[in-house]
């Protein structure tokens, strides 16, 4: 029964993710592009990665160790800590926006700057709230609530017509899930106090913002190098190119987001099912991998006429990366759970290393194609160190539990 549930959350999952992603990546930013024309474009998808860069790292921190530690809040019968993180990390966030939207803009836009801080506090908000719907592991709710973010983007889409802001796109899809969760949760009612355990929650969310970050940067920060290297065409020509693989991925992700709140009801997990996640999910990739190669070339022409064919010479790579990151983002908490959380600072770290190393000098070799080749190589060496941690971890668990 508890299978049963634990695959039909994780579908419920994946319908509610892709939802909010087809809107956005099928509907509006084709659209948008259109309409703004590569360098115009470029910018946008700068600026929309900088704001997920920071925002999402924040929201999905507090997320995640309100769902690990809520087992202690209830235990000792208390309630507190989080609005205080809350809004610390939206102070820092609206800092960085400021400063990065100048930089990328390359002047000062009150208007803009004033948006892109909205829609990525808003964003924040959303991903920390939304935690409200996987500690009752009531994927039915988040559901509905990525129906209401999709339709929300949508009528941001008709503003962006009107006043020609793109970034009402984001105020109203995150406006429009804002307002069901807050309706349906009562996180917001608890009270701006610190706790016995706030030295603690603090620790592992700064821990865990820095991995976590970390990782993002892997994920988004590769628009963001571009913009500055290449100029705002070549994002608008690697974004089209990451595009199917994105889907997939971002599709699959939100299957962690299921297993870690089961996980964080156990007390051990078996090897063998750690391989076995690992064997489905390669083989399940592959085959993604495969139907992304022969699909993508009809809807690159379709969605971007004007780049697609120097998109799809970077495609077989792109895929490829997003695949592997897809693979590791499965077995993530599996390894948030059941080892210190310490290593993910480690695996992370680690894995920024090979990533700026390798995408500067294969940049500097073969261009563009060199900079895709070297994200790959980062994550081909992230998910091997993530095996080596869980196995290590496991040992070191067997080890402990046979002397005590």
């Amino acid at each position: 029964m508890i299978n049963r549930k634990i695959i039909f959350d994780a579908i419920l999952s994946i319908i509610a993710s892709a939802i909010p992603i087809v809107v956005i990546q099928l509907i509006v930013l084709p659209i948008v592009g259109m309409r703004l024309g590569d360098t115009k474009y470029g910018l946008v998808v700068t600026l929309i990665s900088m704001a997920t860069l920071f925002s999402l790292p924040f929201g999905n921190v507090l997320n995640n160790v309100r769902l690990l530690m809520e087992g202690k809040y209830r235990q000792n019968n208390i309630t507190g800590d989080f609005k205080i993180l809350l809004t610390g990390s939206m102070v820092i966030n609206s800092i960085i926006m400021i400063v990065g939207t100048i930089y990328y803009e390359g002047y000062f836009s009150p208007i803009d700057v004033f948006l892109v801080i909205l829609f990525s506090s808003l964003n924040l908000m959303r991903e920390y709230l939304i935690v409200s719907f996987r500690i009752a592991i009531n994927y039915k709710a988040i559901l509905f609530n990525n129906l209401i973010l999709g339709i929300g983007y949508l009528f941001g889409l008709i503003t962006f017509y009107i006043i020609d802001y793109w970034q009402f796109v984001y105020v109203f899809g995150s406006s429009f899930s804002l307002l069901y969760i807050i309706k349906n949760s009562n996180l917001m009612n608890e009270n701006f106090t610190k706790t016995q355990l706030f030295k603690t929650t603090t620790y592992k969310s700064l821990v865990l913002f820095f991995s976590i970050f970390m990782k993002s940067i892997l994920t988004y920060a590769d628009k963001l190098l571009l913009f500055p290297l290449l100029g705002p065409t070549a994002v608008s020509i690697y974004y089209s190119a990451t595009l199917m693989g994105k889907i997939i991925s971002m599709a699959t992700t939100p299957i962690s987001g299921v297993m870690l709140s089961y996980l964080a009801k156990m007390e051990r997990v078996k090897i063998k099912f750690f391989f076995l996640i690992i064997s489905l999910t390669t083989m399940i990739g592959f085959i993604g991998y495969l139907i992304i190669l022969f699909i993508s070339d009809p809807i690159l022409n379709f969605l971007y006429p004007n780049w697609a064919n120097e998109s799809m010479k970077l495609i077989h790579i792109t895929t490829a990366t997003a695949i592997i990151g897809m693979i590791s983002s499965i077995i993530h908490p599996i390894l948030l759970r059941f080892s210190n959380i310490n290593w993910q600072l480690f695996i992370n770290a680690i894995n920024l290393i090979v990533y700026i190393i390798g995408v500067f000098v294969l940049y500097n070799i073969y261009g563009l194609i060199g900079f895709c080749v070297g994200i790959l190589l980062a994550n081909v060496i992230k998910i091997l160190i993530m095996i080596m941690v869980f196995i290590f971890s496991y040992n070191k668990s067997g080890a402990t539990n046979s002397n005590a």
